[in-house]
């Protein structure tokens, strides 16, 4: 009997457990639960909808110094520009925002090792899960920097689920980038290669069906343009539709007007 009262004691706490783990995934707009992972979001919505809006995720970068938000701004700035989109900022896994919320995950050293394929699986399956609640026609990735090597990796692994990605400052061949970083920065994490697929060997993989646009600065110091050209070939190799911009400005160009009026015109 003893035993008995124990196991039903022990469940009752592993449900209270995971009820206080993931409260913060008790409403879709706020995050997205899916088998127990919780990614925090913030959702933003067009004045004019219909039953079936375009769906835009905006990811923001690596930010190694600061809590990222600028992913909420840009997808506000979206929804409210633009008729019939809900606009989600989404919280990369095990990143903590300004509002103290933290997508479950682990944040990694922002080296190229937080571009893996549990993080953009974590990412992917989390996108699927928003289009089929909201009954999205089209869905539509914007991410810039590390966001962007995530949106192009998620149109190569889930070539069915992105309809328009918008891949902003990309550090699409990462052990290269990588290289660039350790000369630029000096910091001994960069150093070596990671077993890890880059954005520029998943390019055959993307659907002829989705449209990429690739946009960087020409002083980019940080993500050479060289990294978004090589990705631009790759994709033009293998037939995709993909067009690329190399606009004046350095790395942070998220909101550069000419970025905006990209975005706006791939949710449109």
């Amino acid at each position: 009997m003893n035993s008995v009262v124990t196991l039903i004691s022990l469940h009752i706490i592993l449900m209270t457990f995971s009820v206080q783990t993931h409260a913060k995934c008790k409403d879709i707009e706020s995050g997205v639960l899916v088998n127990s992972t919780c990614t925090v979001v913030e959702t933003y919505k067009s004045t004019k909808l219909t039953a079936s809006p375009t769906l835009a995720i905006v990811l923001h970068g690596d930010s190694p110094f600061w809590n990222p938000s600028v992913q909420y701004r840009v997808a506000q700035y979206l929804a409210e520009k633009q008729e019939n989109v809900i606009s989600i900022g989404m919280l990369r896994p095990g990143y903590t925002d300004d509002f103290n919320k933290k997508s479950d995950g682990e944040r990694g050293e922002t080296v190229g090792d937080n571009y893996d394929d549990q993080r953009v699986s974590q990412v992917g399956k989390s996108i699927r899960a928003l289009k089929k609640h909201y009954s999205a026609k089209k869905v539509v990735v914007i991410g810039h920097s590390g966001g962007a090597a995530i949106t192009a990796k998620l149109s190569g692994d889930f070539p069915d689920l992105v309809n328009h990605a918008v891949v902003i400052s990309c550090p699409c061949n990462i052990n290269a980038w990588r290289k660039d970083m350790l000369k630029r920065n000096k910091y001994e994490l960069f150093s070596g290669d990671l077993n890890i697929s880059s954005p520029v060997e998943l390019a055959k993989k993307v659907s002829i069906n989705t449209k990429v646009d690739l946009i960087v600065g020409k002083d980019d110091d940080i993500t050479k343009p060289y990294l978004t050209k090589e990705y631009y070939e790759a994709l033009q190799k293998h037939g995709k539709n993909v067009s690329l911009h190399v606009i004046k400005g350095d790395h942070n160009i998220f909101q550069n007007e000419q970025v905006i009026s990209t975005m706006l015109a791939a949710i449109k």
